[in-house]
C-alpha cells in the first residue's frame, strides 16, 4: 500500500484531529464526502518529511517534493474514506505515537475495503495492460510470479524445472502472468479497483490540482482509479 512509503520515511507524530479540523481554512487539499481536508494538513506531513531528510543530511535545495505531497494525499484519502464509509475503526492501541496510530488506521481501512471486494475476471484490455506493466516493471513481474508459484501446488523440483525452461522460453513467464490473472487474489484486485472507482463517485472525492494526478489503483497501469481535481 502507498501509505507504507510515508511511514518508512520516518515521519513524526501527526495529530489525528487535524484530518477533519480547520474547515475555515482557505486552502482545501481534498474533499471526501462531507469532509474538507485543508492543505495545511498535507503541508504538515511534508514538513515532517523535510525535517527527516534534513536530519539525514540530504541536500533539500535539489529535492523534489512532488512525490512526498502525492503520497501524503493518498495516505489521507484512505483514512478519510474509511471514516466516511463508517467502517469500524482499526485497533490502534499498540501504536507507538500519534502518527503510527494514523498509519495503522489507514492501513486497516485499506485492508477492510479490499476484503469486501468481489472478484471479477480481467477484461482483454486489462490483460494487455498487465502485459505492458510487467514488461516495464521487473519488481511487479517478480511479485506476480512468486505469488502464482506459491499458490500453484508445484513441488520444488517442478518449480526448478519450470524456471529452467523459462530461461530459454519467455512465453512461459507470460503464461504464468496469465494464470495469475485467473486466480482469486488477482481477480479480487480487479473488483477492488471497481469498488474504489465507485467510492470516488459516491463520496464526491476530489483533490486540489496542486498535487497533480492522483490514482488510487491497487495495480497502477492495469486499473485506473483517478481522482477528479477541484
Amino acid at each position: 500500500m502507498t501509505v507504507r512509503i510515508l511511514r518508512s520515511a520516518g515521519l513524526a507524530a501527526i495529530g489525528v484531529a487535524a484530518l477533519t479540523a480547520c474547515s475555515n481554512l482557505q486552502g482545501a487539499a481534498m474533499y471526501v464526502g462531507d469532509e474538507r481536508v485543508p492543505e495545511a494538513t498535507v503541508d504538515g506531513l511534508v514538513d515532517q518529511v523535510v525535517d527527516v531528510r534534513a536530519e539525514q543530511g540530504e541536500d533539500l535545495a535539489i529535492h523534489d517534493y512532488t512525490g512526498d505531497r502525492q503520497q501524503a494525499v493518498v495516505f489521507l484519502l484512505y483514512t478519510e474514506l474509511g471514516r466516511e464509509i463508517g467502517l469500524e475503526a482499526p485497533d490502534t492501541s499498540g501504536a507507538a505515537n500519534e502518527f503510527d496510530a494514523l498509519y495503522m488506521e489507514a492501513s486497516g481501512y485499506y485492508s477492510d475495503l479490499s476484503a469486501q471486494a468481489e472478484p471479477r475476471p480481467f477484461t482483454e484490455g486489462e490483460l494487455a495492460a498487465l502485459d505492458e506493466a510487467v514488461s516495464a516493471d521487473q519488481q511487479l513481474l517478480q511479485s506476480i510470479v512468486e505469488e502464482w508459484v506459491a499458490s500453484s501446488g508445484l513441488t520444488e523440483e517442478e518449480i526448478n524445472q519450470l524456471f529452467t525452461a523459462a530461461q530459454s522460453d519467455p512465453a512461459i513467464i507470460q503464461e504464468i502472468v496469465r494464470l495469475w490473472s485467473e486466480t482469486t487474489p488477482a481477480q479480487t484486485t480487479a473488483g477492488f479497483a471497481d469498488d474504489l472507482a465507485g467510492y470516488v463517485e459516491e463520496y464526491d472525492i476530489a483533490v486540489n490540482p496542486r498535487y497533480g494526478e492522483i490514482d488510487l489503483s491497487p495495480l497502477p497501469g492495469v486499473f485506473e482509479v483517478e481522482i477528479p481535481q477541484r
